[in-house]
């Protein structure tokens, strides 16, 4: 590996800047905006052949696409939850829906991710890349959390998937930690590639060479990368293909010829933040009489930045930390997020791509290699289902609707769909602590969709439930804040909780002999919330104050169902439906939103 210095010398830093001559595009005409200043309650398709971004407003943070003839795939970062890295799918890349998990069960991860260690909030499964090669589906992902390298296989994207951890060039595992976002690139010649990175004091992108099958790493010493605030050196730490600090979000691509290696740089050390495009003819640059760099004796790139990081497009900023994907028509797409830390998490956008000068340039009207945001467009694939990747269930089937998850990986033998067909029975059980929401396991959720007006509601039948039992509907994010309405049960007597963190306020005693109970949270458009509760599914009365939905480690709001005992392991109680709506007009389909005052 060359000394820093040479390396700095190597890169070339093109400004290509909207004032450049001579630009010529490979598409007929770039698309414009059609109108829209900000983002509202109002997302993805509009019903008129056209969508709105964000196309997913929920946390589909890191997303990654590919495209496989006709169909559209994507995966996002899932950190705690389990299933782990859900896989979504698409024939317009607007509408998305749930197909399957790469990852069922987290402890073939390690064993924090289970619900009697609950210790992966804000790290474990880090921004995945997904592939299709050799008549296979491949998902990279790294655990920052020290579980490591892994890659998942399979035929079929919805499953089943075999995840394999990876090894170092001796054969050791590659269980380390720190290293986050890679992706694979297969070339022409079969030859095998892996881009990741280090976060960290020592911030940089690496290029490994791989076995083809995916499972072994040939320039990496699992000893030698682990070793943290140092550069990494060939052939034990892959090459070092970009000298500036703060890089990640790692993709690799080729199209006519070139290589294009993608990434994002979060702080100002290197070239400031920004998305970055490097290019070249050869993987590893080309050097300066022509021939190709190679691992360990890098060349020289092209670089173009696309533009700045920001939380949210408060002027042209464009989203960064996603993919590009192509149609069968040849046209090209943007699929990435603003880093917002807000209700709904890093939320999915799409934005067209023009080539011009083999530049892939993101946004509209583009003016020399620099395009613009916009929030509404043409549909990429007109026509097709409005779809929603969330929605209510009433527990008639034998096994979970795909869209739901657990509050890192449930305890079996606590939840059932068959002990009582037609409801959800969650049995509860001591949290390791009892002060701590984040430590109740088995939370079954879903993503926070935020909309004008986003509302779930529950049915619970309590007539199971002991004393030190509690049960309801609750709100949380990756590890910090929560608010929950639920029924708790003392001396024989039931009665409806409201918390936020931890202040309590205490409702009325439930009515003797209730047996079911309705439970509801409505969310708004400006990140609040409230809860309601309802003795028959028709009055409801509110309970607690405003709860302000926020964002924590790493994660969005997350809505669902709950259940824990304090003093012993005992009780349950069985939902007999989950009803989750969100009026994001005019493609709502549950018709006029209700009026919330607040």
């Amino acid at each position: 590996m060359k000394p820093l210095l040479v390396l700095l010398g190597l890169c070339v830093y093109l400004s290509l800047s909207a004032a450049e001559p001579g630009v010529a595009s490979d598409m007929p005409g770039a698309p414009s905006a059609l109108g829209g200043q900000a983002q509202t309650g109002v997302w993805g398709d509009q019903g008129d052949g056209t969508y709105r971004n964000p196309v997913l407003a929920a946390d589909y943070s890191d997303p990654d696409v590919i495209r496989v003839g006709e169909d559209y795939y994507m995966v996002t970062s899932t950190f705690a939850v389990s299933p782990g890295l859900t896989i979504l799918h698409s024939r317009d890349l607007v509408n998305w829906t749930h197909i399957g998990a790469a990852i069922p069960d987290l402890t073939v991860l390690g064993p924090d991710f289970n619900w009697d260690k609950m210790g992966r909030y804000g790290v474990g499964v880090y921004a995945p890349s997904i592939r299709h090669h050799a008549g296979k589906f491949w998902v990279f992902v790294n655990c920052v959390s020290g579980e490591g390298f892994f890659v998942c296989t399979a035929e079929n994207p919805a499953g089943p998937w075999t995840v394999t951890q990876m090894k170092d060039k001796h054969g050791k595992p590659l269980r380390t930690r720190g290293w986050t976002d890679p992706c694979p690139f297969w070339d022409d010649d079969g030859k095998a590639y892996l881009a990741a990175s280090r976060p960290g004091a020592t911030w940089f992108s690496y290029l490994f060479q791989m076995t083809p099958d995916g499972t072994q790493l040939l320039d990496a010493d699992v000893d030698h990368i682990s070793v943290e605030k140092i550069i990494h050196e060939y052939p034990r730490g892959g090459t070092r293909y970009l000298p500036y600090h703060s890089s990640e979000g790692n993709k690799i691509y080729k199209h006519k010829g070139y290589y294009y290696l993608v990434h994002i740089q979060f702080l100002n050390s290197g070239l400031g933040t920004g998305t970055y495009i490097l290019r070249s003819r050869h993987l590893y640059g080309t050097k300066p009489d022509g021939s190709a760099g190679g691992p360990g004796d890098l060349g020289e790139y092209e670089i173009l930045k696309i533009g700045p990081v920001h939380p949210r497009p408060v002027g042209q900023e464009l989203p960064g930390q996603g993919g590009f994907v192509d149609t069968p028509d040849g046209r090209w797409f943007w699929l990435a997020q603003f880093n917002r830390t807000v209700a709904d998490g890093r939320t999915p956008h799409l934005l067209p791509v023009t080539w011009i000068n083999d530049w892939p340039v993101i946004g509209v009207d583009p003016v020399g290699l620099r395009g613009k945001f916009a929030w509404r467009l043409p549909k990429p694939i007109p026509g097709g289902a409005i779809t929603f990747p969330y929605g209510g269930d009433e527990f008639h089937a034998p096994s979970l609707d795909l869209r739901w998850q657990w509050n890192h990986q449930p305890r079996a033998d606590k939840w059932s769909l068959t002990e009582r067909p037609g409801f959800l029975r969650l049995h509860a059980f001591k949290p390791l602590s009892v002060d701590r929401f984040h430590t109740v396991g088995n939370v079954i959720n879903q993503r926070h969709f935020k909309s004008g007006v986003a509302r779930a509601t529950t049915v619970i039948e309590i007539g199971a439930m002991i004393d030190g039992q509690e049960a309801g509907l609750a709100r949380f994010n990756g590890g910090r804040d929560h608010a929950r309405i639920g029924v708790a049960r003392s001396a024989g007597a039931l009665a409806l909780r409201h918390t936020q963190n931890q202040t309590i306020t205490y409702g009325p005693a439930l009515p003797a002999g209730a047996k079911r109970l309705w439970l509801r949270t409505t969310a708004l458009e400006n990140d609040t919330a409230t809860f309601d509760y309802s003795f028959d599914g028709e009055h409801f009365t509110a309970l607690g104050g405003v709860y302000k939905i926020t964002a924590a480690g790493y994660r969005g709001d997350m809505v669902g169902l709950y259940t824990f005992n304090r003093e012993a392991e005992g009780g349950h109680v069985d939902v007999d439906s989950f009803d989750y709506r969100s009026w994001n007009s005019p493609k709502a389909p549950f018709g006029p939103p209700p009026v919330v005052s607040r």
